[in-house]
């Protein structure tokens, strides 16, 4: 298993939980899995006065939330012209507005905790003409729905690229530890390094059996996202596996200061400024899984591989070849869970009367994971729908 540099800085390096004899737990909600959706989910219980646990295979952020760019933007990878046109006007309009909300949640909790962030916006750019003709859509359409957006129809970077398309008002942060003040402000009791190996509902409770502790609870919510399948069969084919590979190099002389992703967010790179030297930052360069398919979908490993890698290495010696001779301190790879029409998936689990999920966010967990958790809590404390991201939609 590699280990980003999220992790690393967050202090996961090695870090194990010390043995205990298995204990028992009672409370009124838990949560299997302590990434985004988890610490997130536990957020807004905490708010409406539950007491709970969350029991995680790890430690917090070891998945996904702690192996991403730490991008937190409005819209999703699809650029918004092609959102209308998946999905149609309204539920991308209905979609983007959530991101907005996510956004602007995600960076106040950061702040709040005093987390590290910036707020320098996002850019967009385009790699071919196509990509800038829809970008340029994109940019009307967002303008006709209230959303900002500010296109140049050239490269405004002088870096080779076709178009650029400028969200000032997004931002990045360091998700791992994110993840980790979320779940110590929410109050909820952790259980680390305890794989779940079964659950069943009993009476009015359902009884959670983990390696370290058996909880008796409520409510369950499962914010598993690409391992849902490994906990339950039903997602099947419903929540696949996809690996994403990143790298991140030595500090060097700050030139690009935003969120930036490109060919249709198949690339995604920033800096990451560096404490303690200022105008320094790290080169993040993620993305590539469109040139290897066939070794990247459909597979939960989170170790990267040299192929993708050179192509990362290749991507940056051909648009900010500043950074080529850097030495590169860590690489690592991440698992996303992707769903069959892009969409994350909320509801009950079949067969089950207080167990939900929450799973199935297509590389954007931090883009709508806290307001989708949002939704799942309402569904399962007032009955609420979820709307869009009902998984009844997938039968």
């Amino acid at each position: 298993m590699s280990l980003s540099y999220w992790q690393a800085d967050a202090g996961l390096l090695g870090q194990e939980a010390p043995p205990v004899r298995p204990i028992d737990i009672e409370t009124e909600l838990c949560i299997i899995g302590a990434g985004i959706i988890g610490t997130g989910s536990a957020q807004w219980a905490a708010q409406a006065g539950l007491r709970g646990v969350i029991v995680e295979a790890r430690q917090p952020a070891m998945g996904a939330t702690g192996r991403n760019a730490g991008f937190i933007m409005s819209g999703i990878a699809d650029n918004y012209y092609r959102a209308v046109e998946t999905f149609g006007r309204e539920v991308a309009r209905e979609l983007w507005a959530l991101t907005v909300e996510n956004r602007n949640v995600m960076l106040d909790f950061a702040e709040r905790l005093g987390v590290p962030l910036n707020r320098r916006g996002s850019l967009l750019l385009a790699e071919s003409e196509e990509e800038a003709e829809e970008l340029a859509k994109s940019a009307t359409l967002l303008a006709e729905d209230g959303f900002p957006g500010e296109f140049t129809p050239h490269d405004p970077l002088n870096r080779g690229f076709m178009a650029g398309l400028r969200r000032p008002a997004d931002g990045v942060t360091q998700p791992a530890a994110l993840t980790r003040a979320l779940l110590q402000d929410s109050g909820f009791d952790f259980i680390p390094a305890s794989p779940v190996t079964h659950f069943e509902e009993v009476g009015h409770q359902v009884v959670i059996h983990s390696e370290r502790a058996t909880i008796r609870a409520r409510w369950l919510l499962l914010a598993t996202n690409a391992w849902a399948a490994r906990v339950h069969p039903y997602f099947e084919g419903k929540v696949v596996p996809m690996r994403g590979q990143l790298y991140v190099t030595e500090p060097a002389p700050m030139i690009f200061d935003t969120a930036g992703y490109s060919h249709y967010g198949f690339w995604y790179f920033r800096q990451v400024e560096e404490p303690g030297q200022t105008g320094y930052g790290r080169w993040l360069m993620g993305g590539g899984r469109h040139l290897h398919f066939d070794t990247e979908n459909n597979n939960p490993s989170e170790e990267p591989t040299a192929p993708v890698q050179a192509d990362l290495e290749a991507w940056t010696a051909l648009h900010f070849p500043e950074f080529s001779a850097v030495p590169i301190s860590y690489r690592w790879a991440g698992t996303m869970g992707f769903t069959p029409d892009g969409l994350p998936l909320v509801g009950w689990l079949p067969g089950h009367d207080r167990v939900a999920f929450c799973v199935g966010f297509n590389g954007h967990g931090m883009g709508l994971g806290v307001m989708v958790a949002q939704r799942a809590l309402a569904m399962m404390i007032e009955g609420r729908s979820p709307g869009l991201f009902d998984a009844q939609r997938l039968g």
